[in-house]
């Protein structure tokens, strides 16, 4: 089976919330029943059919072709699965993630993972601010840049990242380390389509934090050279 594609036939002028285009609410799902789902909660809202050209049958590999920053919620309350997006997003892509794997090969906008529990998001390109907001647990990478407030408020979890930010004040540098959980880590991502695969040294400065919750998150900072 290939993958359920969503191909964007031109950019939209307004943003699209595509909280319910995600391999748990896609399962048994016919490609007319997928066309209709609407891409708002106001009355007469937009339907897939209106914005994407949809084919492939595999809805627990879901992917996103022509992707601008105008698609919101992607992968939002996501259990399983795998969605990949070819291009950029706009904000919250991964909140409240519950379990499943997203790949980015562009850039996210802000709230990349807000609040997200479980599961694997990984960026090729950059992040805007509040990247893992109010994170509780799971992994979460960006090979770009980070913009501000990285980790607000996060409560447990794991950012990767190549280049430092300007980190909040209640992120507590834990000094560098040699990791050997990421050996592991990164034999996982040899499967996936990411720019992570790059990286050849476990060697990171480690921050612990955000200390005004429990501090128990950690931002893993290291270089892919």
């Amino acid at each position: 089976m290939s993958a359920l594609t969503f191909t964007l036939k031109n950019s939209p002028i307004f943003k699209l919330d595509c909280r319910q285009l995600i391999p748990n609410l896609l399962a048994n799902l016919t490609i007319t029943e997928i066309e209709n789902i609407p891409l708002s909660s106001q009355k007469n809202a937009p339907k897939v059919a209106d914005f994407f050209e949809v084919s492939g049958s595999d809805t627990q590999t879901v992917h996103f072709n022509n992707a601008t920053a105008q698609l919101n919620f992607i992968g939002h309350q996501m259990t399983k699965g795998t969605i990949v997006v070819n291009g950029d997003c706009g904000d919250f892509l991964g909140a409240n993630m519950q379990g499943g794997t997203i790949i980015v090969k562009g850039n996210v906008k802000d709230r990349l993972g807000d609040q997200m529990r479980r599961g694997l998001i990984l960026v090729d390109g950059n992040a805007a601010d509040y990247c893992a907001s109010r994170m509780i647990a799971g992994t979460i990478g960006v090979y770009g840049t980070a913009g501000t407030h990285v980790g607000f408020a996060m409560k447990r979890g794991t950012i990767l990242l190549t280049q430092t930010p300007n980190l909040l004040a209640t992120m507590q540098d834990c000094g560098t380390h040699t990791l050997p959980f990421l050996a592991l880590l990164f034999r996982a991502f040899t499967t996936l389509p990411t720019r992570f695969n790059n990286i050849q040294t476990h060697r990171v400065q480690r921050y612990a934090g955000d200390l005004a919750s429990n501090g128990r998150g950690e931002i893993l900072v290291f270089s892919s050279r």
